[in-house]
């Protein structure tokens, strides 16, 4: 047997290991201390089980009490680079649709499992008391492409009650063997903090985003190419081990990780904002698209922080990690980078439904009752047909609706970009208390919070425009 470091693991240890032919090897995970207090680990193994019954995730080959045994993969982690790439976006895009789409609530559990009611949430057990107390997110099942898909989970929650409840925790932390870090938490306004997410909350309601299946995390070191068959074979016989499992659970961690000099592979994470806009407006060929899987699978991992909530937290979060590991966010994707991705995310003849379904919003609320008697009223056939023609869209028309309808939805995703630096601003707070990573957590947090305020006026102006009052 054969016992293998698999590179990447910095909140939990993950091993290969490699038994004797015929055996195939397998990795091993052995969760983090203390990470119980922000995972629920109960709600993640349910949920992984369910995930793994269709098709998303390593499969899992077993569980033990304080971490579990997978598949192991040949695959390709992401770069942050190629997460942004135009070729990889139409991929990622329909993958994350897919996920979006999944209704886990209907499906029956994996054999000889059940999924506990707080795998609808992935808020850790101490907060449970304190969410209760704010308004759950109910989303709206009218918004474009959005389906009330968290009805059938047995409790309504959202990021916002995780947010809320690791606020609770973090207001009550100190530092009593660390006086620098001390120092920096008493300088943090939590009442403050309060407030923003309060006029935050309000700014997204507006919006009206639907609950779907959220990943979460989606940053490009939880996306991998997973090849199959002959492919895994070539791959596997030139490539160290990689990807499976790959436990990073954010950012801040991640550029900890590609710093340390053992067990890690520097990755480049640089990306020009302005080829990148470019390269979304001319478009990359269809057949580079196909070809940069190289006939593998792309697929997500690690959802440990997985849950019914608002599809656009899961946009906007998604999108905050194009700054990469090195957390630069003015790599933040334009509005046309976005809208590539829009475009694959929706499904066939779905931006043109949902274009038509935006005109008729538009007139109801703008124009007055019409004088033109309708086509079923007129006699003459011909005057039916010019009538019937006259009330039909134009192209021009039909264009600028699907324009309107990706400008909503680059909004959706930017206001809840906001919501993401929040959820990782008071994330932080908690790791830098109880984390063993030597990582400064509290300038993390700083560094969040201080993109929500840069970012802030520019987003809530996005929702006055698409979204008026």
């Amino acid at each position: 047997m054969q016992v293998s470091r698999i590179s990447g693991g910095i909140s939990n240890l993950l091993v290969k290991l490699q038994p004797p032919p015929p055996l195939q090897p397998v990795a091993v995970k052995v969760f983090g201390d203390k990470t119980e207090l922000l995972i629920d680990r109960e709600a993640e193994k349910g949920t992984l089980l369910r995930l793994n019954s269709v098709g998303f995730g390593a499969p899992v080959v077993g569980l033990f009490g304080n971490g579990r045994i997978e598949q192991f993969l040949i695959a390709k982690t992401l770069t942050p680079d190629e997460m942004a790439d135009p070729r990889f976006v139409p991929h990622i895009a329909r993958r994350l649709r897919a996920f979006h789409d999944l209704q886990l609530g209907d499906m029956p559990a994996a054999a000889g499992t059940t999924l506990p009611t707080s795998a609808c949430t992935s808020a850790p057990g101490p907060a449970t008391a304190t969410a209760s107390s704010v308004p759950p997110e109910t989303g709206s099942p009218t918004s474009p492409s959005g389906s009330d898909s968290g009805s059938n989970c047995r409790t309504m929650t959202s990021q916002w009650d995780t947010i809320y409840a690791w606020l609770a925790m973090a207001e009550g932390l100190s530092f009593p063997q660390d006086p620098a870090k001390q120092a920096a938490y008493d300088k943090v306004d939590f009442g403050g903090m309060r407030s923003e997410l309060a006029a935050l909350r309000e700014m997204c309601e507006r919006v009206g985003s639907p609950r779907v299946f959220c990943h979460n995390d989606l940053l490009s070191g939880n996306i991998l190419v997973v090849q199959h068959g002959e492919q895994q074979q070539q791959q596997g016989q030139g490539q160290q081990q990689q990807a499976q499992g790959l436990e990073v659970p954010s950012s801040p961690q991640q550029q900890q990780q590609e710093e340390e000099e053992e067990g890690t592979q520097a990755r480049a994470a640089a990306v020009d904002g302005a080829d990148q806009e470019q390269a979304c407006t001319s478009g990359a060929s269809s057949s580079s698209a196909d070809d940069v899987l190289q006939g593998g699978e792309l697929q997500f991992i690690d959802f440990e922080y997985s849950c019914y909530g608002i599809r656009g937290f899961d946009l906007g979060n998604h999108f905050n990690e194009y700054a990469g590991f090195d957390c630069d966010y003015g790599r933040f994707p334009t509005p046309q980078q976005q809208k590539l991705f829009f475009r694959h995310y929706l499904e066939p003849g779905e931006l043109r439904a949902l274009a038509h379904e935006h005109l008729r919003s538009s007139s109801s609320r703008s124009q007055p009752a019409s004088t033109t008697p309708p086509a079923a009223a007129v006699t003459d056939a011909g005057a039916a047909a010019a009538v019937a023609a006259a009330t039909l869209p134009s192209e021009a028309d039909l264009g600028a609706a699907e324009e309107a309808v990706l400008d909503r939805l680059v909004s959706e995703a930017c206001v809840y970009a906001l919501v993401s630096h929040a959820y990782w601003g008071v994330w932080s707070f908690i790791q830098a208390r109880y984390s063993p990573i030597e990582f400064d957590y509290m300038d993390y947090s700083g560094l969040r919070w201080g993109e929500y305020h840069r970012r802030k006026q520019e987003f809530f102006a996005l929702v006055d425009r698409h979204f008026p009052k």
